[in-house]
């Protein structure tokens, strides 16, 4: 009989002691509120750092972003990727550095590297990339790079980038390119280069 009302005493003891507890903070909160209203507001996050100079080395933990337009279909940072997390396809322009509206594409980038490869698909899935940042350094242009840090001139960190649909987190940089126009350009081409070919053979 004397454990059954000491159990009972103990009961009470702990769940009063609970309560005092949540009452201390209940009166303290007032005084130093810890609670965000998110996403207005969001707690300062510290930058990554393995050990290089900040300011010449990227190494932020953020999303990957690609400038299309400087990309020349090398694909180097689809081979370098350790999980295989970028899909590159790209097509033969026909005319090196030339522009072609037509099909949204630009024929030289800001380097002034004419480009002779159209990039027609240049997919990250995020989902799979372990953020080890080995895609960035081939890169001959330097169009693929992790937001922040260094590259905060070009695209401010990007930390939060979850959705409610997986593949809304495999990001498609390339251009919309209309295939009935692709294939209405390489025919024009194909046209032109037999024309110019007959002409040359002899007769």
């Amino acid at each position: 009989m004397s454990k059954y009302f000491s159990n009972i005493f103990e009961a009470v003891s702990t769940l009063l002691t609970g309560m005092g507890i949540t009452w201390r903070h209940m009166m303290n909160i007032r005084k130093d509120n810890v609670t965000l209203q998110y996403p207005e507001e969001r707690w300062p996050r510290p930058e990554r750092d393995i050990g290089f100079d900040f300011d010449n080395y990227n190494v932020i933990r953020s999303r990957l972003q690609v400038d299309i337009d400087d990309c020349i279909g090398c694909m180097k940072c689809e081979r370098a990727c350790p999980v295989q997390c970028i899909k590159i396809i790209t097509t033969k322009s026909g005319a090196k550095g030339e522009d072609l509206p037509d099909i949204n594409h630009t024929g030289v980038t800001s380097n002034g590297t004419k480009k002779a490869l159209i990039v027609s698909r240049f997919d990250i899935d995020m989902t799979e990339c372990c953020y080890c940042n080995l895609c960035t350094y081939p890169c001959p242009e330097e169009c693929i790079y992790m937001t922040g840090g260094p590259n905060s001139h070009k695209h401010p960190i990007d930390y939060e980038f979850s959705q409610y649909d997986r593949n809304e987190l495999i990001y498609k940089f390339a251009k919309d390119v209309d295939e009935e126009k692709l294939s209405k350009y390489f025919y024009k081409r194909c046209k032109y280069f037999t024309r110019k070919y007959r002409r040359k053979s002899p007769s």
